[in-house]
């Protein structure tokens, strides 16, 4: 944990980190093995805690990839 000090209100778990980003809670999972995703303040029994104001310095950096669109359909011609 860093010596700055730090506003409790700032305070946010992987809930409000999904929140702050716009994403879902497991994405918050993924992204924390980016190097460039903030560290965790700290890592309590039931979430890691960051700092809001990091997060949203992520979120305004982040270069999102696209994913390339899926299929799940193909059209098959029978013959008989």
């Amino acid at each position: 944990m860093s010596d700055k000090l730090i506003n409790v209100n700032n305070l946010c778990g992987t809930a409000e980190s999904a929140s702050v980003l716009g994403v879902l809670k497991q994405r918050i999972h993924t992204l924390r093995k980016r190097d460039d995703f903030p560290k965790p303040l700290v890592i309590l029994a039931a979430t890691p805690l960051w700092d809001k104001d990091e997060l949203i310095w992520f979120k305004n950096n982040w270069k999102k990839t696209t994913t390339p669109e899926v299929t799940t359909t193909q059209e098959v011609t029978i013959t008989e």
